[in-house]
């Protein structure tokens, strides 16, 4: 008797602990939930080979309402995930119809101010341990007080049984863990509105199950809460409060889950006994049981109809309850809401923080996360070093001997072609990943484009610095040039100014196409630059006509630059230790190569205002990106 009076005991604490962590957030329930509502919406898209357009959505209609969890459900292509896209205001353009918000036109910035969008993909930083990235998340989207920031992460954590798995990396925590942490990080602002795309996919069932429960307890908080779901199981469609179907672009049922067989019942599609409701629903969309698409369509309206809504009761501002019954339209429901949108978010800043609190926290981000991966920065840096020791090895002792100024010529154009790979490769491949990551993020006002941008380049300035001086000083020394601390300096300026300009084409590029294009093309983009470089052939051994193509390669004026580092500034005859040297004044080989009269500083110059243009253009093509959602 002992022993089952502990069991129970135990069971009963647990019960009590799984519990209570959402009364500890009972401060962050949403007073003034929000409604949803759309009529005729209708969308298409133009195919990137052909002419014509594809029409998704069809003018659907429906409300979505704070305390229920709506499910958008529908076969594959049946446009649910573009639906709620709209609604989130992650697609803008081409979009035919209205979007309300307690009876008023939605005004999209004031919107997204309120609301939250948790894509599929768990794009985070895998780097990061789960309390690191609340922190970051705290620090961009609250302005409360440091002690305040830490209790809230505290109950949030708590609520999403994260708690546990505080200290450890996010690249180690399971899909489930991912998921809530992704839900966790928006919740971080308590915004009244929440979408969010599959959330179970890639999940077990018990782990979706538990999905599920936390976004239904969220709901009963007051918030609007929307997923889009393919084919949930047969418990995790009990689960749903509010469910809407879409197939072919058309809204084939908007109502309670438990009102779907009722519903098809009465069309005369009798759903099977112990058969799951959604999987029947599925199966009669592609048609299995004939074609019922217009039936279906005209019963409910396209969306516009409530009779198969379920009740509710729900608690506005913690003193009024409305009692929601079924209904046959679907707007007199905001005549029951007082608080206006658009006058409770107006003179709301659409970023918590200003633009050098988040260029810190950003700085701070990519600092941490480029100092613990250690395969890319630390490959980086010993690349350069393995490198400098192989060449520096080849060329030993040669730099101040004229017997060898061809060779040395080669080897200062070597060290500029493999220090622009080097640093364009890096930004080719590592750009392009930190994308889904800004897309996000910057969706859910976390930052500002420029200061994403600017913290991105300014964290990676010192691993870049650090691998060219490596690799700079040890060829320098080891291949014996000129000993003036002057020269030195002037040469890993020059040698660091050229990774600089390649960085930024890599980002261009690494903006511009996926990973895969990326290291197809990439060097297609680049290639020119090496080939016009006047190493290859000298700028007056070239047709006339080809002249501007040597002028518009960033390597010439890296090239000449390092040669009048070496070769220029009134350098003395050099030594030779054979019969006869024709190159030991230095004037001669500068002369040879066409370089005689060029200008250090104009060189750095050109290199300077062609890097702020490329980063001005890499500026553009990402804030293109981000309003396209590509």
């Amino acid at each position: 008797m002992a022993a089952d009076s502990k069991t129970a005991d135990s069971t009963s604490n647990s019960t009590t602990n799984s519990t209570s962590p959402w009364k500890e957030l009972s401060s962050a329930c949403v007073d003034e939930p929000f409604f949803l509502l759309f009529e005729d919406i209708s969308y298409s898209s133009r195919s990137v080979f052909k002419r014509e357009r594809k029409t998704i959505l069809q003018k659907l209609s429906g409300d979505f309402r704070p305390g229920e969890l709506t499910a958008i459900m529908g076969p594959s292509g049946a446009g649910k995930t573009t639906l709620m896209d709209i609604l989130a205001g992650f697609i803008n353009s081409s979009v035919v119809g209205s979007v309300m918000v307690n009876g008023i036109e939605r005004n999209l910035a004031e919107f997204r101010r309120s609301s939250a969008y948790i894509m599929q993909n768990d794009n985070m930083q895998s780097l990061f341990t789960v309390e690191e990235a609340m922190l970051v998340a705290a620090d961009l989207k609250l302005t409360l007080k440091p002690r305040e920031r830490l209790r809230r992460i505290e109950e949030i954590l708590t609520v999403m049984g994260l708690k546990g798995t505080r200290c450890t990396r996010i690249g180690d925590i399971s899909g489930g863990q991912k998921k809530r942490l992704a839900i966790a990080l928006e919740l971080i602002n308590n915004p009244p509105i929440m979408f969010l795309d599959e959330p179970t996919s890639g999940l077990d069932s018990v782990t979706s199950k538990q999905c599920i429960g936390f976004l239904k307890q969220l709901a009963l908080e007051g918030r609007t809460i929307i997923c889009t779901i393919h084919q949930p199981s047969a418990s995790l469609f009990n689960m749903i409060d509010h469910l809407y179907v879409v197939a072919k672009g058309y809204c084939v049922y908007t109502g309670g889950t438990r009102n779907l067989v009722p519903y098809l019942s009465s069309l005369g599609l009798r759903c099977p006994t112990h058969y799951n409701p959604a999987d029947f629903m599925l199966e009669i969309c592609n048609g299995d049981y004939g074609d019922h698409l217009s039936k279906l369509v005209e019963t409910v309206q396209n969306g516009k109809s409530n009779m198969w809504r379920s009740s509710i009761i729900l608690s506005l501002n913690k003193q009024d309850e409305i009692i929601v019954t079924n209904m046959t339209t679907s707007l007199p429901l905001v005549n029951m809401r007082t608080p206006s949108f658009e006058v409770e978010y107006k003179h709301t800043t659409y970023y918590a923080t200003g633009f050098w609190k988040q260029f810190y926290v950003l700085l701070r981000r990519n600092a941490i996360k480029l100092f613990r991966d250690k395969v890319l920065t630390l490959t980086r840096i010993t690349m350069h070093l393995l490198i400098a020791l192989m060449v520096g090895a080849i060329y030993f002792g040669i730099g101040q001997d004229a017997t060898y100024v061809l060779d040395n010529f080669n080897l200062l154009f070597f060290s500029l072609m493999f220090l622009m790979f080097s640093a364009f490769s890096a930004s080719l491949i590592t750009f392009p990943l930190e994308l889904p990551i800004l897309m996000r993020e910057h969706f859910n006002r976390w930052y500002k484009l420029r200061s994403f941008y600017l913290a991105n380049k300014f964290a990676d300035i010192p691993v870049q610095l650090t691998a060219t001086c490596i690799y700079t000083v040890i060829v320098y020394f080891m291949s014996d040039q000129i000993l003036e601390t002057r020269r030195l300096l002037l040469f890993i300026l020059m040698c660091f100014v050229v990774t600089l300009v390649a960085q930024a084409i890599g980002r261009i590029v690494g903006a511009s196409l996926t990973i895969q294009n990326g290291v197809i093309f990439g060097p297609l983009v680049i290639l020119p630059f090496t080939i016009f470089s006047g190493f290859f052939v000298h700028l007056n051994d070239a047709h006339p006509y080809l002249h501007w193509l040597f002028h518009m390669s960033f390597l010439k004026y890296g090239f000449e630059g390092t040669m009048t580092v070496i070769y220029g500034y009134d350098r003395p005859k050099m030594h030779c230790s054979d019969v006869y040297c024709h190159f030991a004044a230095p004037k001669q080989l500068l002369i040879a190569v066409g370089m005689k009269h060029v200008d250090y500083w104009f060189c750095i110059s050109v290199l300077i205002l062609l890097y702020i243009v490329l980063d001005i253009v890499t500026f553009i093509i990402l804030r293109v990106r981000l309003r396209k959602r590509i």
